[in-house]
């Protein structure tokens, strides 16, 4: 018997999935516990000591917080979509029709999918100009499992 998510589609493998979520919520665990200490010792650091060895730590440490957030939104988005959570603005969803909503839903798919295939664009652009390996070993599988999620979901969803 094929269960469903929280939205009603069915999930075609959910051990799979269900796998899948604990990595995933693991990796983003991870990400967000080294961005407060990286983030810690960096303020420790600067506050401590001016020492040639702390300011060249400072400059090293100072590049992964930016990283680790994103990694940390990409995995958190990824999450929220598996569960069938979407971001929206209550307050203007509750204001539109029923046909409105449907036609606003619409239009952000479009646009959310365009968005999506630009970046990952960008990031095959980028990689084929100035290879970085946090670019190619962490951003794109994050978004190419988002992609696949998206479509997934997109493909599994029941109509209202």
């Amino acid at each position: 018997m094929e269960s469903a998510d929280p939205q009603g589609a069915p999930l075609p493998n959910r051990r799979a999935f269900d796998l899948l979520r604990k990595i995933e919520l693991t990796i983003a665990a991870a990400a967000v516990v080294l961005l407060v200490l990286v983030s810690l010792a960096i303020i420790i650091l600067r506050m401590t000591t001016s020492t040639a060895w702390s300011v060249t730590a400072v400059d090293l440490l100072s590049q992964y917080p930016s990283h680790l957030m994103l990694v940390a939104a990409l995995v958190g988005g990824s999450l929220a979509l598996s569960r069938g959570e979407t971001l929206k603005i209550e307050v203007l969803n509750g204001l539109m029709s029923r046909g409105n909503r449907v036609r606003v839903a619409r239009a952000v798919g479009v646009i959310g999918s365009l968005f999506f295939i630009g970046f990952l664009a960008l990031i095959v652009r980028y990689l084929m100009i100035d290879y970085r390996p946090i670019v190619a070993f962490v951003y794109l599988p994050l978004m190419l499992l988002i992609g696949v999620k998206l479509a997934v979901y997109g493909f599994t969803q029941k109509a209202d």
